[in-house]
């Protein structure tokens, strides 16, 4: 069943890897500029530094996964 599921989630996983490093970038650019400003008493600024790491670090992963895959020989 899980065999199952995860190839079905494997078809339909494709991203496109420009709006990756165009969502990679953003999220660089914001947490740079939330950083220097760490407010931790404010909780919507932890918030906004937490979900932009989040956006940063699947960007990263998302894009190790695609070159990860053009470098493995398919079946």
């Amino acid at each position: 069943m899980a065999n199952a599921l995860l190839s079905r989630l494997g078809d339909y996983y494709d991203p496109d890897p420009r709006a990756t490093v165009v969502c990679l970038f953003g999220s660089a650019f914001t947490l740079a500029m939330m950083l220097p400003i760490a407010d931790l008493a404010n909780q919507y600024h932890t918030f906004g530094v937490f979900g932009t790491t989040l956006a940063l670090l699947g960007s990263v992963a998302t894009l190790a996964d695609l070159l990860r895959r053009r470098e493995t020989p398919s079946d």
